[in-house]
């Protein structure tokens, strides 16, 4: 099997736990379908909300994504995944829909897509729940998009899919199971509680500053303070170990 897509694979299956760091991970599979840019996106049908994230925003930049998500049912895959004359689960890239300079031509392309440099696309949708439609897709400045790409697409998608589900459970349980009030009933001080549980929402230590307008510092203090209670070394260690039983602490000093 090809290297680069074990590679890939491999990082999508290491970020379960993190919904957004699965899309992340799949972001890197321009190294096997080589493109100008990668997004994961997704459309809520009813109201119309897009959200996305992609590996060159320097591309697709915020001024282009706005307008993407005001006329995203005009967009060429989207508006055939959601008409009903093909499959919904198809790979399909905008090449098999029209032609390249079809595509430029358009009040779409004009409106979205201009500067950009992008002529063709390869969709590859994501099963959602009811509601909504996501998909990661590919970006090319020429058009065509050779049968292996779009196998290599197809399987990416499919890892994608099935690190969703527990990644969404694992995530809901952290809500859970790492509030502050559950932290400060475990032995942890106010401080200490509101940093960690910040850190196990994903944040890093200058998020986490940033968010309580206090230090780096101050933030790795209190942190080293929780995992000398927890007898562990790093945030996984401690997150692995109050995720599970409720565990009892020592009295600080």
């Amino acid at each position: 099997m090809n290297e680069k897509l074990v590679d890939i694979v491999s990082g999508i299956v290491a970020a379960v736990g993190s919904i957004d760091g699965v899309h992340r991970a799949a972001l890197a599979a321009d190294s096997v379908i080589p493109s100008l840019v990668v997004v994961f996106g997704a459309v809520e049908l009813e109201s119309g909300a897009v959200s996305f994230i992609s590996n060159a925003p320097d591309v697709i930049s915020t001024e282009i994504a706005e307008k993407l998500a005001a006329r995203a049912s005009d967009h060429p895959l989207i508006e055939y995944s959601l008409s009903g004359n093909g499959n919904s689960e198809n790979v399909i890239a905008i090449s098999d829909l029209m032609d390249a300079d079809e595509f430029v031509a358009s009040e779409f392309y004009a409106d979205c897509y201009a500067g950009t440099g992008i002529r063709d696309e390869l969709r590859v949708p994501i099963p959602a729940p009811s509601g909504r439609t996501s998909a990661l897709v590919f970006c090319r400045a020429e058009p065509g998009f050779s049968a292996e790409e779009r196998e290599y697409g197809r399987l990416i998608g499919t890892v994608v899919a099935g690190c969703e589900a527990p990644s969404l459970e694992i995530e809901a349980l952290r809500l859970g199971r790492f509030t502050e009030e559950r932290l400060r009933n475990l032995g942890l001080t106010e401080r200490e509680a509101e940093i960690f549980s910040l850190l196990a929402e994903g944040l890093r230590s200058q998020g986490v500053a940033h968010r309580l307008g206090i230090s780096v510092r101050t933030v790795e203090k209190h942190t080293q303070s929780v995992y000398r209670q927890l007898g562990v070394t790093s945030r996984s260690e401690a997150m692995a170990l109050l995720i599970n039983e409720p565990v009892e602490l020592p009295p600080t000093a």
